[in-house]
């Protein structure tokens, strides 16, 4: 039976433990505080900080065939995001030098690390050019971690959305909302779980890099109106303005992705 360690075991980890579990993996979920986690039969929790080498260490005692990284901002400083992602890369780069036989890493990261701001087409191949601190410290732990012995790939999720993730539905229903001129993109909560149960169960697919998103960049204004259908709400009151905000603006290419046969679930908002 093949081994999973879900390092970090937030909103996509527990999405992604239930389709490993029904492969016949072995699935052990890592994180701080596992007695505030929603049992799943199959799933073994573990208590374990991932900013801790000796906790790593300790995890890494036992082999794993692969190693599932959903990491989280300790705060959202550049600080916070440099101990969140780029510490424990660190320590994990560290450790896969030491191991016999390193684990096939999957490390979930952002198309944050993209900064461009004028709405063109972008792939797995483009300049990684962020121009916020958050940006700037995810690509330094992608950089980190696809640094060590291990077969690594390193997923760039775009926008994602699902349920637990109303903070946009909310501005648009209240009216807070604010329009700008950017190319937005998303992806589904459960489409980026299934990718990554999918990358495990197919192993024969591995590129470092692969953008996470669904088939159809949006506007912004047409990425509103769509949520505002779903609601019952119109966007006709909302602000606008021309500048483009702190994500930028750009349309992601998810061919990459889609060439490994992966079917979403999720191909369009």
């Amino acid at each position: 039976m093949p081994k999973v360690l879900l390092l970090g075991y937030g909103d996509i980890a527990q999405r992604t433990a239930p389709l490993l579990v029904k492969a016949g993996w072995e699935v052990i979920g890592a994180c701080r505080t596992p007695a505030t986690k929603t049992a799943v039969e199959g799933v073994e929790l573990v208590s374990a900080d991932a900013n801790s080498e000796h906790d790593l260490r300790r995890l890494l005692a036992h082999q794993f065939d692969a190693i599932v990284i959903t990491l989280t901002p300790s705060n959202y400083s550049r600080d916070g995001y440099h101990q969140g992602y780029v510490v424990p890369c660190r320590h994990l780069q560290h450790l896969m030098h030491q191991l016999d036989t390193p684990p096939r890493i999957l490390y979930i990261s952002s198309t944050g690390v993209y900064g461009q701001r004028d709405g063109e087409w972008l792939d797995e191949t483009s300049p990684t050019v962020p121009d916020t601190d958050s940006g700037a410290m995810l690509l330094q732990a992608e950089l980190v971690i696809l640094g060590s012995p291990a077969k690594v790939s390193v997923l760039r999720c775009s926008g994602i959305y699902g349920p637990g993730r109303d903070r946009l539905k909310q501005q648009i229903q209240n009216g807070s909302a604010v329009i700008s001129p950017a190319w937005t993109n998303r992806i589904h909560s459960d489409d980026v779980a299934g990718f990554i149960a999918y990358l495990l169960l197919h192993p024969k697919h591995h590129q470092e890099i692969y953008i996470v998103s669904d088939n159809e960049p949006l506007l912004q204004e047409d990425a509103y109106a769509r949520i505002a259908q779903q609601l019952g709400v119109s966007i006709d009151g909302l602000k606008r303005t021309n500048e483009v905000g702190p994500r930028g603006s750009k349309r992601l290419s998810n061919a990459r992705m889609r060439a490994t046969g992966y079917q979403l679930l999720h191909p369009h908002l």
